[in-house]
């Protein structure tokens, strides 16, 4: 922010007229809406419905098991909320993207509370929480907010 700042106080002097770093820093700001918003976001909807799409090898049975008791379309809906919460396209969900997708459905954690969760839904203490801890998890309810709530405070 120095930097641009400093950038358009320099259009200023050099040019003397204060339109040139207003109409500079309007374009500045279409395009980190355009890269941020539009890009960026359209980019991780088409990753989520594209890796929601494919098949699920699961290590340990659970994507049959919750396909038999909710369905398929059930089952795919988790896998696009899941991969949509996957920020870095890894296949996997950090604390830190786990905080944010929490956030962005409403759900304020702070640092402590979602290593809590983490901990909780990462069973095999890889570091991240893979698809099939997820699915775990969300439990039988079938709700990441329930399931947060049970880990943080013991009730549905």
């Amino acid at each position: 922010q120095i930097i641009n700042g400093a950038t358009f106080c320099f259009l200023y002097i050099a040019t003397n007229n204060l339109a040139v770093p207003i109409i500079t820093h309007a374009l500045y700001d279409f395009y980190t809406f355009y890269k941020t918003h539009l890009v960026d976001v359209a980019g991780q909807m088409e990753y989520a419905e594209r890796e929601a799409l494919m098949p699920t090898c699961s290590s340990n049975g659970i994507v049959k098991t919750w396909t038999d008791k909710r369905g398929e379309e059930w089952l795919t809906e988790a896998k696009q909320s899941f991969y949509l919460m996957d920020t870095d396209m890894d296949g996997t969900l950090s604390r830190k993207e786990l905080r944010i997708a929490m956030y962005s459905y409403g759900v304020y954690l702070s640092k402590d509370q979602s290593e809590e969760v983490k901990r909780a839904a990462d069973t095999d203490s890889s570091g991240s929480i893979d698809f099939d801890e997820y699915l775990e998890y969300i439990g039988p309810g079938g709700s990441r907010y329930k399931a947060v709530r049970y880990t943080l405070f013991g009730q549905y």
